[in-house]
């Protein structure tokens, strides 16, 4: 099975667009998980999108924002009919812009999400105790400790053993910009240092 490379597209959504998107974000009924707010996305948001010229809105098969205050644990978005996420940062509040952590190994079963020690119960991705490298599934894995300087500016709001045998890249959450990846690809946040973060999810089929 083919893994489709990352793509960051920066500066590339304009300020009104941004605002415009915030604002339907604040109007509409949003709802609360364990691990964040989360709204769905309206026919006015797909407006938006296609004035986007980096935005497939043909390949949409859906699109909801989602606001948290901590890290979301490494996880993946894939489903036989999604199979690609677009990111946009949004708003961030009260501190520095975080990372969205994008580890090259990746697991073909649809969704999961590895919370560690933690239980956590999620309305889609199945939830699973644990750490990805304590699944045999999950493809690319190696024999090494987390990469250090990925580490100490990403990923030290845990135990370093919990990232083991990962690899992977850090892009920024700077509103204004497009973070494009395969769904299948194991990703997280990064250690926050600001308050909140808003963003709004595509999902390509």
């Amino acid at each position: 099975m083919n893994v489709i490379d990352d793509i960051y597209y920066n500066n590339v959504v304009t300020s009104d667009h941004l605002k415009s998107l915030i604002e339907i974000y604040n109007n509409i009924g949003e709802y609360e998980t364990d691990t964040m707010k989360k709204a769905s996305g309206t026919d006015a948001v797909l407006e938006i999108l296609k004035d986007i010229p980096e935005i497939n809105v043909a390949r949409i098969k859906t699109c909801h924002f989602y606001k948290h205050e901590v890290p979301y644990f490494p996880h993946t978005d894939f489903r036989s009919d999604e199979v690609e996420n677009i990111v946009l940062p949004l708003e961030v509040l009260g501190g520095d812009n975080p990372y969205l952590v994008i580890f090259d190994q990746y697991f073909e079963q649809p969704s999961l999400t590895w919370t560690f020690r933690e239980d956590v119960h999620f309305e889609i991705n199945t939830g699973v105790k644990g750490r990805p490298v304590d699944f045999k599934d999950v493809i690319g894995l190696t024999e090494q400790s987390i990469d250090e300087e990925l580490y100490n500016k990403c990923l030290y709001h845990y135990p370093k053993k919990y990232w083991q045998g990962l690899t992977g890249k850090a892009y920024k959450f700077t509103p204004g910009s497009i973070i494009q990846f395969d769904s299948k690809k194991i990703h997280c946040t990064s250690a926050m240092k600001c308050s909140s973060k808003l963003g709004l999810t595509i999902r390509y089929n």
